[in-house]
């Protein structure tokens, strides 16, 4: 599959072009890469007491960017969405529902109110 980040970044940036300007001063990709890497070991830790703690965290940061709760949740299915592209055949149906109770989850911790 290779790194999806820049796949997964230019679809997120096609959907949501506001975010692109986010990330000006990341040149190299390396805060792109960053986020990434915690997203995923934050879908991963989401049973321990790091991951949903830092999910909910950044919902908050993020506002401050001026990141909506919906725009900050939309990256995790945008992951998925690109992830499952990438695999292609390879993408099993235990995937689809891993991926389905971690979104469950992470659509919790999201929320504007949460």
């Amino acid at each position: 599959m290779g790194d999806p980040a820049p796949a997964i970044y230019a679809r997120l940036f096609a959907e949501q072009p506001e975010t692109e300007a986010l990330f000006v001063r990341d040149a190299s990709g390396a805060v792109r890469g960053e986020m990434l890497a915690v997203a995923f070991q934050c879908l991963l830790d989401l049973d321990g007491a790091y991951g949903a703690n830092f999910i909910a965290a950044e919902r908050v940061n993020h506002d401050a960017f001026g990141v909506s709760a919906e725009a900050f949740a939309r990256f995790f299915p945008i992951v998925r969405d690109v992830c499952r592209e990438l695999l292609g055949d390879d993408w099993t149906p235990a995937f689809d529902g891993a991926w389905a109770e971690r979104l469950a989850r992470v659509g919790l911790l999201t929320r504007a109110e949460a």
